[in-house]
């Protein structure tokens, strides 16, 4: 059976679902430059707003937009640098196991938001009426109260909602569909705070080094952990740069919030233990949040990742994407430096551009997922422009991700067996991947999986024959999007009946798929990822595994390829 599309709805299903203290040469903590004082500041507490794009996006800031989104404390740790620069679960629990105190307001200040929601859904929602188990518009309603929680506790909370509304192991879809509005672009901090952030980090006077930073420039985008300015450097080349500061105060902050929460997974671990059969995974998926927290506040890490990708992709792409230079001498763990790129964002370009660069952002997150093993982890709209000489660039380095070799091996087949509709195949390369256990019972699984797949490619045809006869796109698009969600839901389903557990790495991929089609449809409504992506994969395939033993696979592929082309004309 052939499966296009219907392999990228399984896949878009499942996605809704440094190690040592730095000193100053790294961008760690440093003396302080003469003459320069650390300001101390007050801050308030402002709610957090705003509607979301997939993986988090930049909020353009105006004058009116500033102040603070944390309420620190009046007198700032002296000791702060005890505190890891990354995720150091035994350094952070005994920093904070010493300051009971101030775990247990903030914690205080949680359970007032939490408590009382909590204990409608679950004791009168969920065992008492139970309704809220199979009613969608039900589940809505709970999401957007815990979406607003969410935003109001602050950015670690704000960043949680972005790391579950990907997790369709873990909730339902209409409760993802509600937490994918969650945004991390918020009020922009005083200018004169990130100043004071610049000279301290760089240990010089910003006069020194910027020919238009003023207490009254404006940042040109802000979100939860730092904002960016638009600056020229007083270079020979007077280099136009962004720089990016760190809100201050961070780390302590987002280190308490981890700790706590971390303290809440071990107790729900140790309570469905006790009472269910799921597999353990609380603790394991706070651990990897916690730990991309931590890795978006080091600069010096991001730009090691940047110039990785400079090294590692930019040669493979032959000159058709471009990456940001960074300035490594202006960049600390606080602040970063790099190439400013004049450009407009791919999603936002004309239907012609977009087009011609899709297949090129295609084979750069192909490259990325199944060659290099490292890829951007979060590729969302701004992070993706459109050169003035026409390439693709990519920006915001600061979340990326490592994929195992034997496991960039297991998904090449992986795509081959989407496109075939091997579910058997999919089966064991879902085993393989670890996504279920070896154990499994298969046999009860695969005609569940398989009666999915079958109405679903039922329904891809009828939609392919009505594009054909209406010879228009815009009511085949409706009906994918149903379709589509149909899937969503069934897949959901046998998710939920089975031990499903997503690695980590994976529902970073899945994100980055998902918003590369979605720019990609803007171009070309009847666009398909994994269409795409299928004779990469399959060439990949060959020189993995060899012409003999893809011999049957590449039959399959040409059978594939005249099927397309028969229902194309």
């Amino acid at each position: 059976m052939n499966l296009m599309p219907t392999g990228r709805r399984l896949w878009q299903a499942v996605a809704r679902g440094r190690t040592r203290l730095m000193g100053p040469e790294h961008g760690g903590p440093r003396a302080r430059a003469p003459g320069i004082r650390r300001r101390r500041t007050r801050w308030i507490w402002v709610p957090v707003g705003g509607a979301l794009v997939v993986g988090g996006s930049m909020n353009f800031a105006t004058p009116t937009q500033v102040g603070p989104i944390y309420k620190f404390e009046e007198n700032p740790h002296e000791d702060i640098d005890e505190l890891p620069l990354t995720y150091d679960v035994t350094r952070i629990q005994r920093y904070w196991d010493q300051r009971p105190l101030e775990v247990v307001a903030r914690t205080a200040q949680i359970m007032r938001a939490f408590v009382p929601f909590l204990s409608q859904v679950f004791l009168w929602e969920y065992l008492i009426r139970g309704k809220i188990r199979h009613h969608a518009g039900l589940q809505k309603k709970y999401a957007i109260r815990l979406r607003q929680i969410l935003t109001d506790l602050g950015p670690c909370f704000i960043k949680l909602g972005q790391a579950l509304s990907i997790r369709p192991d873990l909730l339902p879809s209409s409760v993802l569909f509600e937490l994918q509005k969650l945004c991390d672009a918020v009020p922009s901090f005083p200018t004169e705070d990130a100043i004071q952030m610049i000279q301290v980090e760089l240990q010089q006077s910003v006069d020194d080094l910027f020919h238009d930073l003023t207490p009254s420039t404006q940042p040109v985008a802000a979100a939860s952990l730092g904002q960016v300015y638009q600056l020229t450097l007083k270079d020979e080349h007077r280099s136009r740069v962004a720089v990016k500061v760190q809100r201050p105060d961070m780390l302590a902050s987002v280190l308490k919030d981890l700790y706590i929460m971390r303290k809440l997974a071990q107790t729900i671990q140790g309570i469905k233990s006790v009472l269910t059969h799921q597999r353990p995974y609380d603790v394991a998926l706070l651990d990897a949040f916690a730990s991309a927290s931590l890795m978006e506040l080091d600069y010096v890490s991001e730009a090691g990742n940047q110039e990785r990708f400079i090294r590692e992709l930019e040669p493979k792409m032959r000159g058709q994407i471009y990456i940001p230079r960074v300035f490594p001498d202006l960049t600390t763990r606080k602040v970063l430096v790099t190439e400013w790129i004049e450009g407009r964002q791919l999603a936002k370009s004309s239907p012609e551009v977009i087009n011609r660069l899709t297949p090129v952002g295609v084979q750069c997150f192909l490259i990325q997922l199944l060659e290099t093993g490292f890829f951007h982890a979060d590729p969302h709209p701004g992070n993706l422009l459109v050169t003035r000489d026409g390439r693709l660039a990519l920006i915001d380095f600061g979340l990326c991700a490592e994929v195992p070799l034997p496991d960039t091996q297991v998904m090449t087949v992986t795509i081959v067996h989407l496109m075939q509709g091997d579910v058997g195949g999919l089966i064991q390369d879902a085993i393989a991947l670890q996504f279920l256990p070896a154990d499994v019972n298969v046999g009860k699984l695969q005609p569940e999986l398989q009666k999915v797949f079958d109405s679903a490619q039922l329904a891809m045809e009828a939609e392919f024959r009505q594009e054909q006869l209406a010879q228009t796109q815009y009511k085949a698009v409706v009906t994918r999007r149903k379709r589509f969600m149909a899937v969503s839901y069934d897949l959901n389903k046998i998710f939920f009946e089975y031990p499903f557990l997503v690695p980590d790495y994976f529902a970073l991929i899945t994100r980055a798929m998902i918003v590369l089609e979605g720019i990609a449809v803007t171009g070309d409504p009847g666009f398909d990822l994994f269409n795409s992506a299928y004779p990469y994969a399959l060439k990949r395939a060959v020189s993995l595994f060899g012409v003999s033993n893809m011999s049957q696979i590449a039959q399959e592929a040409i059978t594939h390829m005249r099927k397309k082309a028969l229902l194309s004309n």
